[in-house]
């Protein structure tokens, strides 16, 4: 799961880069995703993960990456070149 995430960050992001707003969403075909969206901002790219499920109830954070530092930030403000660690720090894992 965490290295989908990895994944689709690394593939989409360069390739993006030329859009000004654009939104990927591979939670809507796979409900079991980790990412939910991706919405590439210009040198911001905003992940939404699906932290827990519990039935039809889901558990989301928010999580960034900046193409131009190669940052990923969690929703506590800690910073990391390792997604999985924000990812972690975001879901409070």
């Amino acid at each position: 799961m965490r290295a989908a995430l990895i994944a689709i960050l690394m593939i989409t992001s360069p390739g993006l880069a030329l859009a000004s707003n654009f939104n990927l969403y591979p939670g809507f075909k796979d409900r079991d995703a980790f990412v939910e969206m991706t919405s590439d901002k210009g040198l911001i790219v905003e992940i939404v993960l699906r932290c827990e499920r519990e039935g039809n109830k889901v558990k989301a954070g928010i999580m960034t990456y900046s193409k131009v530092e190669k940052l990923f930030c969690s929703s506590k403000m800690y910073c990391t070149r390792d997604a999985e660690a924000a990812a972690d720090d975001t879901c409070g894992y």
